[in-house]
């Protein structure tokens, strides 16, 4: 986009925003034409303090973009994308889960966006601020403190009924509180940017050069992210999560270089505050046609499109390419392979015969309500499906960091259960699965249209997933904000709980495992080549094309079907090939059985840590697999070279 037709675009935008606010004004005094008094009220204590709001959040998040794409230098970064919101949201969660009082609440709001940026911090030096590598920890971050917050829901759900609205970035206000409180810390801020201008400039050039120049690049990046992270949170813990303002205002920024940096920041906080003004204009106007939409569920909407496009003509200063991945090749001794059978077949036997009766834990053989094997084995077959997509993905791929929740198609199949569950509450499992393979299939659509666009398909592949899994959640929030009287059972359903499972589902994910390996076992020419290397592959009569097509395609209906029996959250797919890589095993047939087992092992492993742990209440499979996963992928994005 040239200047002139950001300049176009942006008068357009101008002016519906003057029309939207002048068609909501004229609407809120005509509703109360009976009761001036009240008309009157409702101006000043809820229509202009929500304007101002809109106006401070929206200046905010627009800085914190460009301040997290300048010290990271990566055009896909904002809080959240990063996850940075996502730890401000889970510290406000806590916050009102204890009771705490109103400042404590954005002490811990602070707490969860510090934590999270430090992580990003330190990935960043060690990874070199590769794009995929931070939009992964980024994931990483969100999925675990959704799966923590989810847990605190889980169990008080009538209590937290209010925090669906709030996440959903619902911008109604009844006083200038809110405004009193964003007011002198975006203030502060951009002060404190403003006298640390030049040495920020220099994060412009690359840190080598700033270190010769006498500066110094670690301390000027610490700086900005510290300042990007106060702001991030606190904004969040004001106004609820609302993405996407810090990825669209930069975009348009970067469109004028010759700018100073106070310039841009000015720039960027003036299309923050008009494109968030929009948006909420735009929720007030469906208020009134009595559709119940937030600014913040139109921006995540609105912005996935925008950020597809950048990801298609972004130029990354460090280019997201996946290098060939090396492997030690090692041989388990008899006596490990002998320690790792039996600690499996312990563990099902643990996992099946573990229960409590009126004389407190015991053994037991004895299952007359057929409680505990239906959901044994759905967990079994469900870790064996997300595995075995992984083991796929992660080769087709050459990225051991890939897997199924990357990809996006888990994210799509949920998105599309939870959209017909919200309309149609009695659905049956005969409507849930077409949803569900709808869902996958139009996240698969996308994917594969950047599997065959893509110059460098495998690294889009996965930026893209990133994306769609960012654009589902916010619609989930969405239909879950809107009130849906099973929204508990839907809360329990994406936090992949197995209680409750009949033996007919229970035997589906097992058979469904079975007929899948030996499917997988026909890819073994393709993904013993691939790794190799794109033209190595070719030269042996491989077709690239139509190979990544249809292994995305199996990916895809591998993960739909363990996401419909279980829920979307897991990183068993991401987890288990790395185990299976620990254990020394590198080739494709004996990698594909090693991972399916552990991915099993790992998924029963969490459905029985879930169900004793804080018996009688019992913490879904799901929940526990992110919440155990999480930490040990982050040591591997660390550690990884």
């Amino acid at each position: 986009m040239t200047k002139f037709k950001a300049r176009g675009v942006f008068s357009g935008l101008l002016a519906i925003t003057v029309f939207l606010m002048v068609s909501n004004s004229y609407h809120l005094v005509h509703s109360n034409a009976a009761h001036p008094g009240m008309a009157m009220l409702l101006m000043t204590q809820s229509y202009l303090p929500r304007a101002c709001v809109a106006l401070l959040a929206g200046a905010a998040l627009g800085l914190c973009g460009y301040l997290a794409q300048l010290v990271l230098k990566n055009p896909l970064a904002e809080p959240s994308t990063l996850g940075i919101a996502s730890g401000a949201q889970l510290g406000t969660t806590l916050a009102l889960f204890l009771g705490v009082s109103t400042w404590m609440s954005q002490g811990f709001a602070l707490a969860g966006g510090m934590v999270t940026t430090g992580i990003i911090y330190l990935l960043s030096r060690r990874r070199g601020m590769a794009p995929l590598t931070l939009l992964l920890t980024g994931m990483v971050l969100g999925l675990f403190c959704s799966a923590i917050e989810n847990g605190v829901v889980l169990f008080n759900h009538e209590q937290m009924q209010s925090l669906f609205i709030w996440n959903s970035g619902n911008l109604a206000q009844n006083d200038w509180s809110v405004v009193f409180s964003l007011l002198p810390v975006l203030f502060l801020i951009v002060v404190l940017v403003f006298l640390a201008a030049r040495a920020l400039a220099l994060l412009q050039l690359s840190d080598d050069v700033v270190d010769s120049m006498g500066g110094n690049s670690r301390l000027y990046r610490l700086m900005a992210l510290g300042l990007m992270a106060i702001l991030a949170a606190w904004t969040v813990s004001q106004v609820g999560l609302i993405s996407f303002i810090g990825l669209f205002a930069p975009q348009i920024t970067r469109l004028y270089p010759r700018l100073s940096l106070r310039q841009k920041c000015l720039l960027t906080m003036a299309l923050g505050s008009s494109l968030l003004v929009l948006c909420d204009q735009l929720a007030l106007y469906a208020e009134s046609l009595q559709w119940q939409i937030s600014a913040g569920n139109i921006t995540a909407i609105v912005g996935i499109p925008v950020m597809l496009g950048i990801i298609i003509k972004a130029r990354f200063p460090h280019p997201p390419q996946l290098s060939q991945t090396t492997y030690a090749h090692r041989r388990l001794s008899h006596f490990a392979k002998a320690a790792v059978l039996i600690v499996g077949i312990l563990l099902v036997f643990v996992a099946f015969t573990l229960t409590h009766t009126q004389h407190g834990w015991g053994f037991s053989l004895d299952d007359p309500y057929r409680l505990r094997w239906p959901r044994m084995v759905l967990a079994l077959g469900c870790g064996g499906l997300l595995a075995s997509a992984g083991v796929i993905l992660q080769r087709l791929t050459s990225n051991p960091l890939a897997s199924p929740e990357v990809l996006g198609i888990n994210s799509g199949a949920a998105c599309a259960v939870v959209l017909l569950l919200v309309w149609l509450p009695s659905a049956s499992s005969l409507l849930l699965f077409p949803a569900a393979m709808l869902g996958a299939l139009i996240s698969l659509g996308i994917i594969l249209f950047f599997a065959v666009t893509a110059s460098d398909q495998t690294s889009k592949i996965l930026l893209v997933g990133t994306a769609l899994g960012t654009f589902s959640l916010a619609l989930i929030t969405l239909f879950l904000a809107s009130g849906a009287p099973n929204s508990s059972v839907i809360i329990s359903w994406l936090s992949g709980s197995t209680w409750g499972t009949t033996p007919d589902k229970a035997l589906s994910a097992i058979v469904g495992l079975a007929l899948s390996l030996p499917v997988s076992l026909l890819f073994t020419r393709w993904l013993t080549l691939l790794p190799l290397g794109r033209a190595i592959a070719s030269s042996r009569g491989i077709s690239l094309r139509f190979s990544t097509t249809l292994l995305i395609l199996w990916c895809a209906i591998l993960s739909a079907g363990a996401t419909l029996l279980l829920g979307p959250m897991s990183f068993v797919g991401m987890l288990a090939p790395q185990a299976a890589r620990y254990l020394g095993v590198y080739r494709y047939g004996s990698s594909l059985w090693v991972s399916t087992t552990c991915g099993a092992l790992l998924m029963l492993a969490a459905d029985f840590i879930g169900r004793v742990i804080m018996w009688p209440f019992q913490l879904p499979a799901g929940i526990v697999a992110v919440i155990l996963g999480a930490p040990g992928l982050l040591v591997l994005l660390y550690k990884r070279r």
